[in-house]
C-alpha cells in the first residue's frame, strides 16, 4: 500500500522529485506523468476538473492506496465575496477543510477535514476582481481541480488531504513564476513526500 500525492502541473512538484533524499524516479509519462519512491506515487493530473477526476479513478485503478494528498497553487479570491481586500498573501499555505465547486455543479460542498479552510472549484480560471469576488462567496481560495479530487475520495472511500499555497490575487500577478518560486514551500510540507 502506498500514499498517492496529486499535483495538477509538474511544475508545482518539481522541487520535490528533484530532492535526492526524496528518492523519486519518474516510472511513467502516459497516461498521466507518474513518479514513484519507497512510499509515494505522484501523479500529474494536469489542469481542470476533468483531467483530476480522470487521474483520480485511474490511480484508483492502478494502485493499492487509503489516502491520498494534493498539494498545489490557490488563487486568493476577494474576502467575503465584497469589493474588500483579497483573502490571502502570495506563498501562504492552508490545509483545506472542504471543497464546493462554483460551476457547474451547482455549489456542492464536500466536507475533507476537521481543520484548515474552505477552498471554492472553479471550470475556468479565475482571473478578474469581478470572478474573485463571485469566487470568495464560497471560500477564501480558489482552484481549478480540488472538487474533483474531494468527489472522487468521497465515491472511491478514499482519506484526502489537501495543501494550498496561494500563488496569485490579480491578473497582474506572474502565476507561473509564482508557482515556481513557490515550489521549494510545497517540496518541504511535512508528511506528505515522504
Amino acid at each position: 500500500m502506498c500514499g498517492i500525492v496529486f499535483v495538477a502541473t509538474r511544475m508545482e512538484a518539481e522541487r520535490a522529485l528533484a530532492k535526492k533524499a526524496y528518492g523519486y524516479e519518474e516510472v511513467s509519462k502516459s497516461p498521466f506523468e507518474i513518479w514513484q519512491n519507497a512510499s509515494r506515487v505522484v501523479v500529474v493530473t494536469g489542469i481542470g476538473l476533468v483531467n483530476a477526476s480522470m487521474a483520480f479513478a485511474w490511480a484508483v485503478r492502478n494502485f493499492d492506496f487509503e489516502s491520498a494528498f494534493n498539494i498545489g497553487a490557490a488563487g486568493a479570491t476577494v474576502a467575503g465575496g465584497t469589493d474588500g481586500c483579497v483573502s490571502a498573501r502570495v506563498g501562504e499555505m492552508f490545509a483545506i477543510s472542504s471543497v464546493t465547486c462554483m460551476e457547474p455543479y451547482n455549489r456542492s460542498r464536500i466536507d475533507i477535514g476537521d481543520s484548515g479552510i474552505p477552498l471554492v472549484t472553479s471550470s475556468r480560471p479565475v482571473i478578474s476582481r469581478a470572478d474573485r469576488v463571485s469566487a470568495g462567496k464560497y471560500a477564501p481560495l480558489v482552484d481549478m481541480e480540488g472538487y474533483a479530487l474531494a468527489k472522487g475520495a468521497s465515491i472511491f472511500s478514499k482519506k484526502l488531504y489537501m495543501l494550498k499555497c496561494v500563488s496569485d490575487f490579480s491578473p497582474e500577478c506572474d502565476i507561473v513564476g509564482n508557482i515556481k518560486a513557490l515550489a521549494e514551500s510545497m517540496a518541504a510540507a511535512k508528511n506528505v513526500w515522504i
